[in-house]
């Protein structure tokens, strides 16, 4: 997977949670795409015992798709 992240050249966003066993932060912030890494979110995006903050990383996540998806239609 991380070999195939490292030949995409279309724009990438790549979302995780530091509390994620599989995100791995370095490796995300050495390829040559967006990142929202989401301090204390686990694999789900969630955080523990916060049901408001998980939904304000769900807000978070959309924002960014949603710029990642209107940045494929534009050139240059």
């Amino acid at each position: 997977m991380a070999r195939a992240l490292g030949r995409a050249k279309q724009p990438t966003l790549l979302i995780g949670g530091s509390a994620d066993k599989w995100w791995d932060a370095e490796l995300a912030a050495s390829l040559p795409h967006d990142v929202l890494e989401v301090p204390s979110a686990d694999h789900g995006l969630e955080l523990p015992d916060d049901p408001v903050g998980s939904v304000e990383v769900l807000r978070q996540a959309v924002s960014r798709l949603d710029r990642c998806v209107g940045s494929l239609g534009r050139k240059g």
